[in-house]
C-alpha cells in the first residue's frame, strides 16, 4: 500500500488533522517497544533472511548458496547448454493488487506463462507471491481473494491504540486472513519447490537500520525451524505493514548471548519492487562455463499506474498535513522510480531480458489503494485479466528521461 495517499485521505478532515498532530506528539513521548539491538548491531540479520554479501559461504541463507544454488540446479538440469532463468518481481499497491492478479490469471490461462525460477514480492506483492510461486489453481485462488475482500477484512480504525500504541488501526483481520490462507499445507508445497531449485523471496524494511531485508521463504519452508509457519506469516504481514497505520512486526535477533528485537515495516518504504543479486557476476562467481548461454529474463509487475502522474497537481492548502503528505508522496515516487530503474540498469549491464508492466494510464482508479471495495477490485481484475489473456505486451526499456521528467 502507498502510505502518503492513506495519510492524505485520513487527514482530510481538519479536526482529525489537529488530533493527529497532538497524538503524534503524545505517542512520540509515550510509546515503548521490545528491546532493540545495540547501535553497533542494528544490521545483524534475523534467522531466515538472506545475507547479500557475495563473499559469505557459511549458511543456506547466504546469497551465494540461496540464489547461487538455484542457478546451479538450473544449469545441471538444462539442455543444449542454455540456461533459461525466469524471474517475476511483484510490487506493492494495496487493493490495486487485484489488477496484477488479473494479469497473472489471464497470462496463466493464455498458456505461455513460464514457470518462474524466482518470484519476489513486496507489500501487497508479498501476499500474492506465494500463490503465484506455486502456480496453477493457486493463481485463481489468490485472484478470488483479491476480488472478494473488503476493507474490514484487512483493518479497522482504533484510535484508542494511539495512546501508547504504534498505529491507528487494528490489523487483526489481516493477520487472520494470512493465517487462513498461509497454511501448513501451503508451506509443504513451497518446501518441495525449494528442493527443485526454485526460490521465493519477500522484502521487508528494517526500520531500525532503514535497510531492505530479503527473506528466503522457500528455505524457511524447507527448514526444521519449529516456528517456521508463524515466521512465514509474520514476514508477509511485516512486508505489508504501513508505518504508523499498521503495527510493525518484531523479529527476534540473538546478539552476544542476549535476545533483542528488530522492528520491521512495509518493504515498499525501501524498494517498491526488488530482486537480489542483479549486479553480481554469476558467471564468474559460480565458474559457469563460457559454453553455457545464460538467458535470464526478469518480469516486473507493478500494481499501480506510472508514478500516479494523473494525481500530480498543485497543493490547494499550505497546512502542515498537506505539505507533509506531498513530501511523502514525492518520496514514494522516488522509491518507485529508483526501484524500477535500478532493475532496468542491472538487466542492461548483465544482458538480461527486461520486461515491465503496470496499470494502464487509461484505466480510471476510483479508490485509493487502502480502500478494499469488492466491486472495484473485480473491475480492476477484469481489466488486468483481459490484458494478460490477450497477448500481454511488456515494456522492454526505460529511458533516463522517463526517470527524470517527474
Amino acid at each position: 500500500m502507498d502510505f502518503y495517499i492513506f495519510l492524505k485521505d485520513l487527514l482530510r478532515n481538519s479536526f482529525i488533522s489537529k488530533l493527529f498532530l497532538f497524538m503524534f506528539v503524545f505517542v512520540f513521548l509515550a510509546c515503548s517497544r521490545p528491546s532493540p539491538l545495540p547501535t553497533q548491531a542494528t544490521q545483524k540479520m534475523p534467522w531466515g533472511s538472506v545475507d547479500t554479501d557475495i563473499t559469505k559461504d557459511d549458511s543456506k541463507f547466504d546469497i551465494k548458496n540461496s540464489l547461487g544454488n538455484s542457478l546451479k540446479y538450473k544449469i545441471k538440469h538444462s539442455k543444449q547448454n542454455i540456461l533459461d532463468f525466469n524471474i517475476l518481481a511483484i510490487s506493492g499497491g494495496g487493493s490495486q493488487g487485484a489488477y496484477g492478479c488479473g494479469i497473472l490469471d489471464g497470462w496463466n490461462k493464455h498458456g505461455d506463462m513460464p514457470k518462474f525460477d524466482v518470484v519476489t514480492g513486496i507489500s501487497t506483492g508479498s501476499i500474492i507471491s506465494s500463490f503465484v510461486f506455486l502456480g496453477g489453481d493457486n493463481i485463481t485462488k489468490i485472484s478470488k481473494i483479491y476480488t472478494s475482500i473488503e476493507t474490514s477484512d484487512i483493518y479497522y480504525y482504533n484510535f484508542f491504540k494511539i495512546f501508547g500504541g504504534s498505529s491507528i488501526t487494528s490489523t487483526a483481520p489481516l493477520k487472520e486472513l494470512i493465517k487462513k490462507h498461509i497454511t501448513k499445507e501451503l508451506l509443504e508445497e513451497v518446501a518441495l519447490e525449494y528442493k527443485k531449485g526454485r526460490r521465493l523471496y519477500v522484502g521487508t524494511t528494517n526500520i531500525d537500520s532503514g535497510g531492505l531485508v530479503v527473506w528466503d521463504m522457500t528455505a524457511i519452508a524447507a527448514s526444521n525451524h519449529l516456528d517456521k509457519l508463524q515466521l512465514y506469516r509474520d514476514i508477509i504481514y511485516a512486508s505489508s505493514a504501513i508505518p504508523g497505520v499498521f503495527d510493525p512486526q518484531y523479529f527476534k535477533v540473538d546478539y552476544k548471548g542476549e535476545t533483542y528485537y528488530q522492528m520491521h515495516i512495509d518493504g515498499g518504504m525501501n524498494s517498491y519492487v526488488f530482486m537480489i543479486g542483479m549486479y553480481d557476476n554469476w558467471r564468474n562467481i559460480l565458474d559457469i562455463s563460457p559454453d553455457i548461454k545464460m538467458n535470464v529474463s526478469i518480469y516486473i509487475l507493478a500494481n499501480r499506474q506510472y508514478r500516479y502522474k494523473k494525481q500530480t497537481q498543485p497543493l490547494k492548502s499550505d497546512n502542515v498535513i498537506s505539505i507533509l503528505s506531498a513530501v511523502v508522496k514525492n518520496s514514494v515516487d522516488l522509491i518507485y522510480d529508483r526501484s524500477i530503474y535500478r532493475l532496468y540498469k542491472a538487466s542492461k549491464k548483465n544482458g538480461y531480458n527486461f520486461n515491465y508492466v503496470g496499470i494502464d494510464d487509461n484505466i480510471t482508479l476510483k479508490y485509493l489503494p487502502h480502500k478494499f471495495k469488492p466491486k472495484e477490485m473485480k473491475r480492476l481484475f477484469l481489466e488486468g485479466y483481459k490484458r494478460g489473456f490477450n497477448d500481454l505486451k511488456w515494456q522492454k526499456s526505460i529511458s533516463e528521461y522517463e526517470m527524470l521528467k517527474h
